[in-house]
């Protein structure tokens, strides 16, 4: 088949997504492009992938004038690509690839990939609305990376809605002694003791994150002090904004009363080192389809403790604490059990372990994805 991905902004779980998918099914034999901002491409390297081609389109975040040039520009690149499958993923991308589809005379299957869900207010609310009906209902087939956003589109009227999980790349195994140097070597920056309990959450300090909540949590925590030291430490990029409030806050707590440290690390190249090396992973976000890197942690076994938005609780199961959104109390509570009772978080690690050994990977969501297609375009394929 020839199959064209488009593909908006992205640095995290749905470019390395795309990527995935690309580079499968191009090993698998089919013609894969790939249409996208240059810089998604420089982060991802989809034009350094054997078997496919780049087609740049600088999508912006907004609707405005410039999608008229959009347009143009997209219909273009379908037209050097020839597909039969278009496979658009996310809000803007879907937008504009069923504006141009609109526009050609012969049209390849159009396929959507819903990753969030769309949380404007107001006008803002109402005009997402009405393109989640456009994109639901124009779309030959749509994809949720949850059951929820699933759902969501059959409400909407789309004609064919199914689940398929975004897959979290295969984790490297870290060694118990790689571990034990990482959390020395932290405890030596940040200055807290080797023994300290250490509270890792992976993800850009952004508002869907809701790194707020995890600094009410740590205060509550502070005030209880039983659990010994306890130190919480946050890798990703970051909304400089977000970042500003999340520490003003912070310090703000921490002018108050005792708290545990939070320390901020940045991007970080040494997830997998991190991870292996902190007792509890925890997931604060309003909101997550599928988590990536929540799919890591159950592969690399960590007592979890994490939101049941999106898809998190059925992703989660039993192999983890499961909280409601918002509610700092029932985290600090699930944290302050944890502290005092290893035997508790070597048993949700082996549950999380467990769970995560029958997750799907990469290559067979790809084979998945490819028998959906072959679905839609089934006396074009061979």
């Amino acid at each position: 088949m020839r199959i064209v991905f488009t593909i908006g902004t992205s640095t995290g779980g749905v470019g390395t997504h795309v990527h995935a998918l690309a580079r499968d099914l191009a090993a698998a034999g089919h013609e894969i492009g790939v249409i996208g901002p240059a810089a998604t491409d420089e982060h991802f390297g989809f034009s350094l992938l054997p078997g496919v081609r780049f087609g740049v389109l600088e999508l912006g975040t907004g609707i405005g004038a410039s999608d008229a040039a959009l347009v143009r520009r997209q219909r273009t690149l379908l037209r050097s690509f020839s597909p039969q499958i278009v496979h658009a993923h996310g809000f803007r991308a879907g937008l504009i690839t069923l504006l141009t589809l609109r526009t050609l005379k012969t049209r390849p299957k159009f396929v959507l990939s819903l990753h969030n869900q769309a949380s404007g207010q107001g006008l803002r609310g109402r005009v997402e609305t009405r393109v989640e009906t456009m994109l639901a209902r124009g779309a030959d087939l749509v994809l949720g990376a949850s059951t929820d956003l699933v759902d969501r589109a059959r409400e909407l009227g789309a004609q064919t809605a199914r689940f398929l999980p975004a897959a979290a790349p295969e984790v490297t195994p870290v060694s118990a002694e790689a571990a034990a140097t990482t959390r020395s070597s932290l405890a030596e920056e940040f200055d807290f003791a080797p023994g300290a309990l250490i509270v890792l959450a992976v993800g850009r300090v952004a508002k869907q994150k809701n790194y707020p909540m995890l600094v009410r949590a740590l205060a509550r925590l502070g005030e209880e002090n039983h659990q010994g030291e306890i130190v919480a430490l946050i890798a990703g990029a970051a909304d400089e904004e977000v970042l500003a409030d999340v520490r003003a806050q912070y310090d703000d707590a921490a002018a108050a009363s005792a708290i545990p440290a939070l320390h901020f690390l940045g991007p970080r190249d040494d997830i997998a080192e991190l991870a292996a090396a902190a007792d509890i992973y925890a997931l604060t976000s309003v909101w997550e389809a599928r988590a990536l890197v929540l799919q890591e942690a159950l592969m690399t076994g960590k007592a979890i403790v994490a939101t049941a938005t999106g898809g998190s609780a059925e992703l989660v199961g039993d192999a983890g604490i499961l909280i409601d959104h918002d509610d700092d109390a029932a985290f600090a509570a699930a944290v302050a059990e944890l502290a005092i009772d290893p035997a508790r978080r070597a048993e949700l690690g082996a549950r999380a372990r467990a769970r995560g050994a029958e997750l799907p990977d990469e290559r067979e969501v790809a084979e998945e994805l490819a028998g959906l297609y072959t679905e839609l375009v089934p006396a074009q394929v061979g």
